[in-house]
């Protein structure tokens, strides 16, 4: 039995897991939407968790969870953060609700936002110049090293209980390469987060442009916070979020 509104499925971003996205999934639940989530295999914990060397397990893992949102035929939502991005654009082609009827398969993605989120073309990767000295390699995974990157806006005291959440995550999928760009075909909205001191603004804008300007279909919204507007502007982003299910809030 399918859902009257559609599944949303999140894909979090590097370091990061779903418990982040706690509130934001609890306020969605109270307007009656199913939420999907999972970690990605590119965040773990060593000794327990080998980093993957290529997007492979992670494009599989993505899969899945919108194949399970699908089910008999629901309409999905995509909701990616950051990193996230790259995994949404390679892992959904073909998984448009307009391309999956054309096969006579019922349900599917009928738009993905993108939230502060890499949205780059197939075979290219956001351009990194220098490292960035907000994290460290420590062999073939990266580590976090500053808590105001992600979670500016938030007092001391919950930017270091955030901060203490974050896992290790594979150098190889942030280095990477994108393998596909679903954007070109699956309808999208992008919500620029003007004080994000991770991915910032202007190339946020200039990434969504850049997607419209090769004829995809992109709305762009935007919040004044930081990279974590699910913990800065939880309400904002859940409104955000419904009008990308297709709600007018």
């Amino acid at each position: 039995m399918t859902h009257p509104k559609p599944h949303i499925v999140f894909l979090h971003g590097a370091w990061h897991s779903p418990v982040y996205f706690a509130k934001i999934t609890s306020l969605l639940q109270d307007q009656l939407y199913v939420v999907h989530a999972r970690q990605q295999p590119a965040v773990g914990v060593p000794p327990s968790w080998t980093p993957p060397t290529d997007l492979s397990q992670d494009l599989e893992a993505a899969r899945s969870i919108v194949d399970f949102a699908i089910g008999d035929g629901n309409d999905v939502v995509v909701i990616c953060h950051s990193w996230g991005g790259k995994i949404a654009g390679s892992a959904l082609v073909g998984y448009g609700k307009e391309e999956r009827e054309k096969k006579g398969l019922k349900g599917g993605v009928i738009k993905v936002g993108y939230m502060c989120a890499m949205m780059v073309d197939e075979n290219k990767n956001i351009p990194q110049g220098e490292i960035p000295t907000w994290y460290e390699i420590e062999g073939e995974s990266l580590r976090a090293t500053d808590p105001t990157v992600f979670y500016n806006g938030l007092s001391e005291e919950e930017q270091a209980y955030w901060f203490s959440q974050l896992q290790m995550h594979s150098l190889a999928t942030l280095a990477t390469p994108s393998t596909g760009a679903s954007w070109r075909t699956i309808p999208s909205s992008y919500l620029v987060c003007e004080q994000d001191n991770a991915i910032p603004a202007a190339f946020q804008e200039m990434m969504a442009n850049a997607a419209k300007e090769k004829g995809a279909q992109v709305d762009i919204e935007r919040l004044d916070c930081g990279h974590s507007p699910f913990l800065v502007m939880p309400k904002e982003t859940v409104a955000w979020i419904r009008g990308v299910a297709g709600e007018t809030v």
